[in-house]
């Protein structure tokens, strides 16, 4: 029994190590968003983790993130290459239930660069697009993406979603 929990706390700990935690900013690289990725699990093609809006964002509930490995190609979005796909119950979590609203993002594992005064440049490292259940395509947003946590800052400057576009429904 003691070596079975020794197994377990190791498992633990190791798949927690290896959770990445990503930060979204806009496309200027001056605003950082209050929600940030968490990676949890990326095996065989498909990634799994978290959007943490209850840290910075102070929402009453975290939103899934699920999806795949992808790579993107450069068809005039402005942010493209190899990453991953999620989809986000951020929506949902904002109103604690079913909004019928999605949030979809394309996400680079590596984050942008930023020059040694800490100004990012280069390529987007996410975008995002907003649409409903019934097919309507309401926005997107886009921009940098940096390792770790966002700052305390970021929790004044909203989501990376906005607010959701739809009412809530039952």
């Amino acid at each position: 029994m003691k070596k079975l929990l020794v197994v377990l706390a190791v498992l633990t700990l190791g798949t927690l190590a290896s959770a990445q935690t990503f930060s979204f900013w806009n496309s200027a690289g001056t605003l950082e968003y209050c929600n940030y990725n968490v990676i949890t699990y990326n095996s065989g093609g498909v990634v799994a983790g978290y959007d943490d809006v209850v840290d910075g964002c102070f929402y009453p509930i975290n939103s899934p993130i699920v999806g795949f490995n992808a790579t993107t190609p450069n068809l005039g979005l402005p942010a493209f290459g190899k990453g991953i796909v999620v989809g986000d119950g951020i929506y949902d979590a904002s109103y604690e239930g079913y909004t019928g609203d999605q949030w979809t993002v394309w996400q680079s594992l590596t984050p942008s660069k930023k020059t040694k005064s800490g100004i990012f440049h280069g390529k987007y490292g996410w975008v995002g697009v907003g649409g409903t259940y019934t097919g309507v395509y309401f926005g997107d947003n886009y921009g940098y993406i940096g390792a770790g946590y966002p700052s305390a800052k970021g929790a004044a400057n909203g989501t990376t979603a906005g607010k959701p576009k739809s009412a809530l429904r039952k």
